[in-house]
């Protein structure tokens, strides 16, 4: 029997699955197989891949759990619309209009593509679907989940106490429109970043400034009282559709927003000024999870700390929440945002079922080496037309690590699929760490970003704390670049293009089991201890899914080479 978890209508829609036994058995993004980025529809794609693939039907799914309360979510926001427009405004016909999307529409969509008459269909609590998602591989019991995000139901911010796999309390809750993630959304989108995209783009600004307007962004938004309160006269996302921030915001910072289509390069007009926005957002947001952090632990005097929901995405703020003093570990979901909350969905029908049987599970899955669930496949034959192949399987490994060695760029498309929305080596952009402008190559010409934006490096677990300071605190996040770390500036002089402006990076250590792991093993022989890796992707698109978006990708990009799980291929 198999459980169904789905997350969509808002961003980032995907499916996942669970067996009888409580392990992530796949999970598949819309964005994945639409190419649509950050694609909000019903997955309905993704749904049917694996209904293929594992012959999914109403006699061996037991549930399908969607992420959330939708009609809760509705009545919740519109609420506070009617308080401030008239029941004719765009943005409250539009409430009345998704309440629909994602109540009657959700079964009506499922129904298109299996039978659910006797399906039981069944609604989680969104920052529940948050909590529970991190079942899949995590189990040490008790531990207080933190959920931080623009909102989902009625909340934004969520205390719960995780004594164990079916005893999950919540113990408070912050309430929409208060939210820490649409502040920072908001300052987001007066960058001229894509909401709900560009919060990556502006977690990398913020490094090159100074939080000169802090005073002011902090009267905007404040902790007091045991409560997360946002003053709204800043901020439009309860009133229009078309923006998030309000003009009062625009005279408080005495600054134009940026218009998309106006180019944000370092050292260009207005860049410091943006820049100094970002860096004092970012000080807000991180000194208020440190006071939710704080009270999370006063309520539960847990020191062990799960964090998820959209926020848990901002590698720095993570990295300072690590450094308080009364927590011992804190971790992330491989998949933190609203499409891990699909897994967390899929694990609600669980405990549902498995409150009849009264036993507790174990979830196999480890946060080392379980990011790939995701089947790909494709037929590479037909590629070979435009590729040479250049070695074997058994060959591949090495000679791919003669080519980074040899300062060139490789591409990734090997086996399954990274769960979470960084490349962990299954869909990245290699190449050697120490050669900064190669990494400069692989940002600008490449990948054709920002510079502001930082490049990763990958080291083996027993080199790490040669070259980083690492904090005990945060091992597990190590694994899958949920942190940044120091570096230790005696033995970095050589890869400064992988350590950002602000002295952090964000490592991902692996150990020789994995890809990218067997690849640096080899790279020793060359005396390079680290790669830099980026995703498989053109900024503007999703990463790579299958051979084929690999294939077709290596010919739109200024590279030569990739690697499958079947060989290294070159392009002609």
């Amino acid at each position: 029997m198999f459980f169904i978890g789905i997350s969509s209508y808002y961003h980032d829609s995907s499916v996942a699955l669970i067996d009888l036994e409580g392990n992530l058995v796949d999970f598949k993004k819309e964005e994945w197989l639409s190419r649509v980025k950050g694609d909000k529809s019903f997955p309905r794609l993704a749904l049917q891949e694996l209904i293929r693939a594992y012959n999914l039907s109403e006699k061996n799914v037991s549930s399908i759990t969607f992420y959330e309360k939708p009609v809760r979510a509705w009545i919740t926001v519109l609420k506070h619309s009617v308080k401030t427009n008239p029941i004719t405004n765009d943005l409250t016909r539009n409430y009345f209009k998704n309440a629909w999307k994602s109540s009657m529409r959700f079964q009506m969509d499922v129904s298109k593509y299996i039978n659910i008459k006797k399906i039981p269909i069944l609604y989680s609590d969104h920052h529940l679907s948050h909590t529970l998602s991190t079942l899949f591989y995590y189990n040490n019991f008790p531990y207080v989940s933190v959920v931080v995000d623009g909102y989902g139901d009625k909340y934004c911010t969520s205390i719960h106490h995780v004594k164990s796999n079916r005893e999950i309390i919540n113990l408070w809750n912050s309430e929409y429109p208060n939210s820490l993630g649409l502040f920072y959304s908001a300052i987001t989108d007066f960058l001229g970043f894509s909401v709900n995209e560009g919060e990556y783009k502006m977690m990398g600004l913020a490094s090159f400034g100074k939080p000169k307007f802090y005073e002011d962004l902090k009267k905007t938004i404040k902790f007091e009282k045991k409560q997360l309160i946002t003053d709204t006269k800043y901020y439009d996302y309860v009133r229009r559709t078309d923006r998030s921030f309000s003009n009062s915001l625009i005279e408080l910072l005495k600054t134009e927003p940026r218009q998309p289509d106006i180019s944000l390069e370092i050292g260009k007009k207005n860049f410091e000024v943006y820049a100094d926005i970002a860096a004092s957002a970012q000080k807000v947001l991180e000194e208020l999870l440190f006071s939710i952090f704080q009270y999370a632990h006063e309520l539960t005097k847990e020191k062990n700390f799960l964090f998820s929901g959209g926020v848990a995405m901002n590698s720095a703020a993570v990295s300072k929440c690590s450094k308080l003093k009364f927590i011992d570990e804190l971790n992330i979901p491989p998949s933190p945002g609203d499409s891990g909350a699909a897994i967390g969905a899929s694990y609600y029908g669980f405990l549902n079922e498995m409150n009849k049987s009264q036993n507790n599970f174990v979830s196999k899955n480890n946060i080392k080496d379980y990011f790939f669930p995701g089947k790909s496949n494709a037929n590479e034959s037909f590629f070979e037309l435009v590729f040479d192949k250049i070695a074997n399987e058994k060959e591949s490994l090495y000679e791919t690590s003669k080519l980074i060695a040899g300062n060139e760029i490789v591409a990734t498309c090997y086996g399954n699929i990274e769960t979470g929305p960084r490349a962990l080596g299954h869909r990245s952009l290699i190449c050697n760490a120490h050669n900064s402008e190669l990494i400069k190559k692989l940002s600008t010409q490449v990948k054709k970003r920002n510079l502001f934006r930082p490049t990763a490096p990958v080291i083996l677990r027993e080199y790490a704390e040669k070259y980083f300071y690492l904090e005990k605190s945060l091992m597990n996040c190590y694994w899958h670049m949920a942190s940044t770390a120091v570096p230790k500036q005696d033995n970095t002089k050589d890869i400064k293009g992988v350590i950002h402006v602000d002295n952090s990076s964000r490592i991902q250590i692996c150990d020789e089991t994995q890809l990218l792991g067997k690849i640096l093993n080899n790279l020793r022989k060359f005396n390079i201890y680290l790669i830099a890796n980026t995703s498989f992707n053109i900024s503007s698109d999703p990463m790579v899914y299958d051979k084929e978006d690999a294939f077709l990708a290596v010919e739109r990009m200024n590279i030569k080479y990739l690697l499958t799980e079947n060989g290294l291929y070159r392009k002609k």
